[in-house]
């Protein structure tokens, strides 16, 4: 099990697949191996932290004997205040541009030009990010303006001693606003996600990797030569994404477990944590606010957008770009949070903008997901407990589209019911 050694004493953060969502990144355990605090899959002990709601999983509850054979130690900066981020941020943003590709994927997503624009989307530097980093720099006060900036980090090993660059997949990067317009990060949506190897069953100590990736077969499908080791024994062969492989027993013939090639996740915070003085994202994480954007030029900077457009109704969705498009299409504020349990991140903004009514906007999958309907009722139990604010759920049928973009771009609008009066 591939670990990061958190600044919580005694906890890590789980590097390769959690044993209980069985993603990467967010969720930790502790040193005794006896408790995950998983950030996707509820439980009816959780608790909410800087990063969002974590949930309580006991491992005695489930089959996991993973040893802590890769642990990595972390020196992360100290991620600066928001106004110091929106300060480099937004001298990035002057220095960067969109690329006509991810222009026309925000096109295909009904964005117009001028929304683009208001919006500020950009395209994460393929080359010569240290050549960007360096103009980034000589606009600010000195060679360490970037220390405690997310995605920043200063590379060692140059001619001439180490350097400043950006760290990061290649993509196109969406900013998170706060509700006084400040740019506090940013989410990227990966051009090209990363292949893993997602294995399943009683497999016992296994590990596998990614050797090559090959060209795509007859359906488009990425392919790959990889390597699997069990009990000691070497494996490598070709898989194809999402066609399950069976794993046998070598000494029973029996069948214990599968492997499938996926795709990693398709957004990530911009962050270099981990890397030489880098920062991460997290503690805490940002938020999105979303403003109808025939309203942005007028949002000045540390100016609550109440006094802009009706706040005493907010609504709240997960992840930006989903935000933005919506608050268009309806020209109601938004909210864009890392997902539905990190609510908590909200609370005060909301308080804030003096909001009474809040708009819950799950993926119309919520009726089909039990563990997204268990987060649904522990949001709607935070919400009463400490506020005094009505709680709405807006819903529709999945066959009018996933996401609530998907919906107005297909023309609809969801059916609002009341949760908490």
């Amino acid at each position: 099990m591939k670990l990061r050694r958190s600044k919580n004493k005694g906890w890590y953060e789980i590097r390769s697949e959690c044993p209980i969502c069985g993603h990467k990144g967010w969720c930790r355990i502790n040193e005794e191996r006896t408790i995950v605090h998983c950030m996707r899959v509820p439980s009816d002990d959780y608790f909410d932290s800087p990063i969002g709601r974590q949930y309580r999983h006991y491992l005695s509850d489930v089959h996991f004997d993973a040893a802590f054979d890769d642990v990595e130690e972390t020196s992360d900066i100290d991620k600066k205040p928001n106004d110091y981020l929106d300060a480099v941020y937004r001298t990035l943003l002057e220095e960067v541009s969109l690329s006509d590709f991810h222009h026309k994927e925000l096109a295909e997503r009904k964005f117009t030009d001028e929304q683009i624009r208001l919006r500020e989307y950009r395209s994460l530097p393929t080359n010569d990010r240290h050549k960007t980093t360096k103009r980034v720099l000589n606009r600010l006060s000195d060679h360490d303006a970037l220390l405690g900036v997310p995605g920043f980090y200063e590379k060692e090993g140059g001619q001439n001693g180490s350097f400043w660059t950006m760290a990061g997949h290649s993509g196109m990067m969406i900013p998170s606003r706060s509700i006084y317009n400040e740019i506090t990060g940013f989410q990227i949506r990966v051009d090209q996600p990363p292949l893993e190897l997602n294995f399943k069953g009683d497999l016992g100590h296994i590990e596998g990797r990614i050797i090559k990736e090959l060209e795509k077969d007859e359906s488009g499908f990425r392919k790959a030569t990889c390597e699997i080791v069990k009990n000691g024994r070497r494996l490598v062969g070709e898989l194809t994404e999402k066609i399950q492989q069976d794993i046998y027993d070598s000494a029973t013939g029996k069948i214990v477990g599968s492997v499938k090639l996926t795709q990693g996740q398709k957004y990530y915070w911009w962050s270099s944590s981990n890397k030489n003085n880098g920062s991460s994202i997290g503690s805490p994480l940002p938020y999105h606010f979303s403003l109808p954007s025939s309203l942005m030029d007028k949002w000045n900077y540390n100016v609550t957008p109440d006094r802009l457009i009706d706040c005493s109704e907010v609504w709240v969705t997960e992840g930006g770009l989903k935000s933005d498009r919506a608050a268009d299409a309806l020209f109601k504020p938004f909210f864009g949070t890392p997902g539905l349990n990190s609510f908590s991140l909200i609370l005060e903004p909301l308080k804030a903008l003096g909001c009474e009514h809040v708009v819950i906007v799950p993926d119309a999958d919520v009726t089909i997901t039990p563990q997204v309907e268990l987060a649904l009722g522990q949001c709607a139990e935070f919400f009463a407990t400490n506020t005094n604010m009505k709680l709405s759920l807006a819903m529709w049928d999945l066959s009018l589209g996933k996401g609530i973009d998907n919906l107005v771009d297909n023309g609809f609008i969801p059916q609002v019911t009341t949760l908490v009066g």
